[in-house]
């Protein structure tokens, strides 16, 4: 029955001229509500229910409302359910998990649980989902439980229990033993409803997110409802989405079974043999179509197939199909599934078995970096990251160095830093890798990190064939760039400082030459590259006789600057040169001896940054492959001589 009251309000606030106008009513009928509301003897229940509908309807248009609420609470109460829905819906929409006003309804919500009504056991339930919190998950949890288990709960009312019980125990993980539940749980599996069986998936999967300890039953059960699904077509026609039997269903169960280890080849096969006619099906009748909703499902079922693939990693043939498939979809226009695609394919590419095939689709991932979602060009970028090896090494690193002159400033971070780690880790000669660095220095500037600088100084320190190579060339970068970075700065000042007397004899390197080139960058060099230049001065006029005139200068016009740094620096470098402490300078003064063998600081860099994104990240997995190649690395260094030579 409509309440005519409650029509006639709606309609004047409809029919308002303006906001001054819709103001004034609705402070009329608040005023109106708060005296009604004063005499709570003299309303009966459809007078309540009517007044907190008001109320209702004013907060939704966006009304500050501070009164009604025990009103609300009141109506919950009641045996009436159209009362007793306006008062679970107020108490949904006014109040927020916490209120202390909660506490007020949750004997209400109790007794509606434990009614064997299924319409109060559906709103008490639906409140829960909405505001319920810690407390309600101490109280309540053992109420939804037994409605989940019970085998006489309608289907509808499972549903909801299901949900509401995933709800109280993420708030509270120790309401709930799901050890203790988890065989009673998966029976409930052998439901013929497909729309029940996508709830309690959900509350498995959720529970499984905290522990799997005591559902070891899960992957049977899950290839067993896949094969119902998929291969028998045990299903209703209304859970077809698009020719799609209940394709949500599907990856809830797909992922289920990586949750857990690989099945066991000898003790798993018949359900491994399952599995696999399973994931073919799937594969095999996936095909891209016009429908966009159409392809979101069957692509969603697909890559979600193509997961417990490389999780398994027993279906070789398996593995080369989804190759080939992904190869087809990093192609098309469509913007998701190339994403996708291009996601799922770094994933393949780990896998020993599919690395080379997933090689053979190079010049189309290239391609994707030039894509004009960004989105998918740090997939793509992540992709070419994945498969670089030995092999392809030199070919990937020139096109990442050309990609990075118009990458979009929101990749080159992270570009720059992907290009250093491939070259440090696959490179057949530390002379190239040197170039490579110079080549980003030229390329991003001031967007090679300080840990990519340090990365080069540590390899060359320790790598004495390698030293003149470097501090040639590096020299050269230097000349050659009218405003050079402030890292290529520091880096040619550590260079010189060290191994500058190795190049003094070349053709425009002499001593005058190298102190000359560094100090014309003073003007423009920040605070810390000029206390690495006075470092390297030092150094130089120590090396130098000839320089110490020129040296004595600078630091005596650095001694009265105002960073303490600088200053501090410069009086106690003038200092070495007394006469009685030559010794003293001589030791200070020494080369710097090769470093201690450690991680990469660039490598330790993005895993950090890859791990902030994605729990064990992308740079885990490729610190993972780096590492298994690392012996092949050894050989190949040694057959090619190391590094070195120019």
């Amino acid at each position: 029955m409509a309440m005519r009251g409650l029509v006639v309000f709606i309609s004047d606030i409809r029919n308002c001229q303006s906001k001054e106008q819709e103001i004034k009513r609705i402070d009329k009928e608040m005023a109106n509500i708060r005296q009604k509301f004063s005499k709570p003897q003299d309303l009966n229940g459809y007078q309540r229910k009517k007044y907190v509908w008001k109320i209702l309807y004013m907060f939704m248009l966006g009304y500050e409302v501070d009164f009604g609420h025990m009103e609300s609470v009141g109506l919950i109460s009641s045996p009436r359910y159209s009362e007793k829905m306006v008062g679970y819906m107020a108490c949904s929409l006014l109040l927020r998990e916490g209120d202390e006003l909660l506490r007020l309804i949750i004997n209400s919500i109790k007794n509606d649980l434990i009614s064997n009504q299924d319409n109060f056991m559906c709103l008490a339930m639906g409140s829960i989902c909405t505001v319920g919190g810690r407390e309600f998950a101490e109280t309540l949890s053992g109420d939804v439980q037994k409605i989940l288990l019970n085998p006489m709960t309608k289907v509808f009312v499972r549903k909801k229990a299901a949900l509401t019980l995933l709800r109280l125990y993420r708030k509270n993980q120790d309401a709930i033993n799901p050890a203790e539940i988890a065989d009673k749980v998966l029976a409930l599996l052998d439901d013929s409803n497909l729309g029940a069986l996508t709830c309690v998936v959900g509350l498995i999967l959720g529970l499984l997110a905290y522990s799997t300890e005591g559902w070891e039953a899960c992957p049977q059960r899950a290839i067993g409802l896949l094969t119902r699904i998929v291969m028998n077509k045990e299903y209703s026609n209304d859970y077809l989405y698009y020719g799609i039997p209940s394709p949500w269903l599907q990856i809830r169960l797909l992922r289920m079974i990586t949750f857990f280890p690989p099945l066991h080849p000898q003790r798993d096969r018949m359900l491994i043999e399952r599995l696999v006619q399973v994931l073919q099906r799937v594969i095999s009748t996936t095909e891209v179509t016009k429908n966009v909703n159409k392809n979101n499902a069957t692509h969603g079922v697909l890559f979600e197939a193509i997961n417990v693939i490389i999780h398994e990693g027993k279906a070789t043939e398996l593995l080369m199909q989804a190759v080939q498939l992904l190869g087809r979809f990093i192609s098309i226009r469509e913007a998701n599934i190339r994403y996708l695609g291009l996601e799922t394919m770094a994933k393949l590419s780990q896998h020993p078995e599919c690395a080379e095939d997933v090689k053979r689709h190079n010049s189309t991932i290239l391609f994707s970096l030039k894509d004009a979602d960004v989105s998918i060009r740090r997939r793509a970028l992540d992709l070419v990251y994945s498969m670089c090896d030995y092999s392809n090494c030199r070919e990937t690193i020139a096109e990442l160095l050309s990609y990075l002159a118009n990458a979009d400033f929101s990749l080159r971070e992270e570009l720059v830093l992907k290009i250093a780690i491939l070259a440090e880790r696959f490179a057949d000669d530390y002379a190239w890798y040197v170039d490579v660095v110079l080549a980003l220095m030229k390329t991003a500037g001031e967007q090679v990190s300080d840990e990519i600088w340090y990365r080069v100084v540590q390899i060359i320190t320790n790598e004495e064939a390698l030293q003149k190579y470097a501090t040639e060339n590096v020299f050269k970068a230097l000349l050659d760039d009218t405003r050079p970075p402030n890292n290529l700065v520091r880096i040619c000042a550590y260079l010189l400082g060290e191994f500058g007397h190795l190049v003094a004899n070349e053709p425009k390197m002499s001593s005058h030459e190298q102190f000359a080139s560094l100090h014309a960058q003073w003007a423009t060099s920040d605070m810390p590259t000029r206390a690495l230049l006075l470092s390297t001065y030092v150094k130089l006029g120590h090396i130098y006789p000839e320089l110490e005139g020129d040296v004595a200068r600078v630091f005596n016009t650095c001694r009265s600057t105002l960073d303490q740094e600088l200053q501090q620096r410069a009086l106690e470098y003038s200092a070495l040169s007394s006469p009685g402490l030559a010794d003293l300078k001589a030791t200070v003064l020494e080369m710097m001896p090769a470093f201690p063998e450690r991680e990469s600081a660039v490598l330790k860099r993005i895993k950090v940054r890859s791990n902030d994104e994605t729990g064990r990240g992308r740079g885990d997995i490729v610190a993972d492959k780096i590492a298994r190649e690392d012996s092949a690395g050894e050989a190949h260094h040694t057959s090619s001589g190391g590094g070195g030579g120019g």
